[in-house]
């Protein structure tokens, strides 16, 4: 069992030399890590690709997914997560409470808030039903609604849910939020708290979730609060569990949401079996909202990396409890 950091049982500062990186961009990853911080060992895999040996071999994972290597949970005193959520790390895995578990510093909010204003906008501009009379040299005329004047209601009011506030704000839409504490933030007109849901989606046209997955906000929207959306297009670019998908053809077919952008899903990829490949009101993308960058991806790291090496607890640490 690797000692804790930041711990009574910990002396002092660490100086971790082997480094497993893995990640869609893990090649150019550790060549950049590497040129940066020569005098570290990088080795980079695929994510599939990560043995045992590359486990024991190294002394810190960072990376977007876990490794398929039993026993990986507690071989690691520090993990460092890439990705705009840590839920793949955090989120019923086994990792110990005492494992150092570090995220990104990079900022998905602009990215990920041109995403969700963009399926808004194919939505009010009609561009399926368009591209459907293209495609059939039809010239049927689809006219548009306004997405100035619409109402948003984001769940998750972080980095992400204020970029993708500003965007929206921008476009004229009147941005609410909704928070585990509640507390009013810069960009939104009104925030509320979770147990408000209710509430606060009343009247909202788009229902934008882009809250971290934790115990608590496991199927968050399921049961009661898809009658409750009142017809809402939903945008899903927080996690897939997030949404009790199984549920989510009736709530569609029952008008409880009026359609629905699905960036991200239960399990990835989606499976071919899945009905909401076929349901014309369902936008399906692969989880592509917010990529994360090289440079982004390395500073993130370095910062942690810096902070570790002189013995003190990263801003960037996750809170075991809360799990983000």
């Amino acid at each position: 069992m690797p000692t804790p950091l930041f711990s009574g049982m910990n002396t002092g500062p660490w100086c971790p030399k082997r480094i497993l990186l893995s990640h869609a961009l893990h090649e150019g990853l550790g060549d950049y890590l590497q040129e940066r911080r020569p005098d570290l060992e990088f080795r980079a895999r695929g994510l599939t690709e990560i043995t045992a040996e590359d486990v024991a071999w190294s002394e810190v994972f960072v990376g977007f997914r876990v490794p398929a290597v039993p026993g990986w949970e507690h071989h690691y005193r520090w993990i460092h997560c890439i990705g705009a959520g840590v839920d793949a790390f955090a989120f019923r895995t086994g990792l110990p409470p005492t494992t150092l578990l570090t995220r990104t510093s990079e900022d998905f909010g602009a990215q990920i808030g041109e995403y969700c204003l963009a399926r808004a906008l194919a939505v009010t501009q009609r561009l399926r039903a368009l591209d459907r009379e293209q495609q059939a040299r039809s010239w049927k005329p689809r006219h548009p609604s306004p997405l100035r004047g619409t109402r948003a209601l984001i769940v998750g009011t972080g980095m992400v849910g204020s970029g993708i506030a500003r965007a929206f704000l921008g476009a004229g839409v009147q941005v609410g939020g909704l928070s585990r504490s509640g507390r009013q933030r810069e960009g939104f007109d009104t925030v509320h708290p979770v147990s408000r849901f209710a509430e606060a989606v009343r009247g909202a046209r788009w229902l934008i979730l882009a809250c971290p997955l934790t115990e608590e906000s496991f199927h968050f929207l399921g049961g009661s609060r898809f009658t409750a959306a009142s017809g809402a297009y939903l945008i899903n670019v927080g996690r897939g569990p997030l949404v009790d998908e199984s549920a989510l053809p009736e709530a569609l077919e029952r008008g409880w949401l009026s359609g629905a952008a699905l960036d991200v899903f239960e399990t990835e990829p989606l499976p071919r079996s899945s009905p909401l490949w076929d349901h014309g009101d369902v936008t399906i993308s692969p989880h592509i909202s917010g990529l994360t960058t090289i440079p982004g991806a390395a500073k993130g790291f370095l910062d942690c990396l810096s902070e570790v090496e002189a013995g003190r607890r990263p801003a960037l640490a996750v809170d075991p409890v809360q799990g983000y």
